[in-house]
């Protein structure tokens, strides 16, 4: 199973996409999308981030809704957004 973004669940199929820390290491949660230099790029709230997210979905193979309802699912038990989820 490849590993997932634990901010937006965007599989992560190589060290290029794994987000980055202050110091230049890559971070091993999250993707360069969500997080970069030791803090993520959009904050927000888990209701906001999927609104921000759902333009997105021809990209993931899915319809509008299809996605939406992903989104709704899959967020919240995600590590960014399981004590998180205003």
């Amino acid at each position: 199973m490849p590993k997932i973004c634990q901010s937006c669940s965007m599989p992560i199929t190589d060290n290029s996409l794994l987000g980055t820390e202050k110091d230049g290491s890559r971070n091993n949660d999250y993707c360069i999308y969500c997080y970069k230099d030791g803090k993520f790029v959009d904050d927000v709230s888990l209701r906001e981030y999927i609104e921000m997210n759902v333009p997105f979905y021809k990209q993931a193979g899915m319809t509008e809704s299809e996605f939406r309802h992903h989104c709704e699912t899959v967020f919240p038990t995600l590590k960014r957004w399981k004590n998180n989820q205003n």
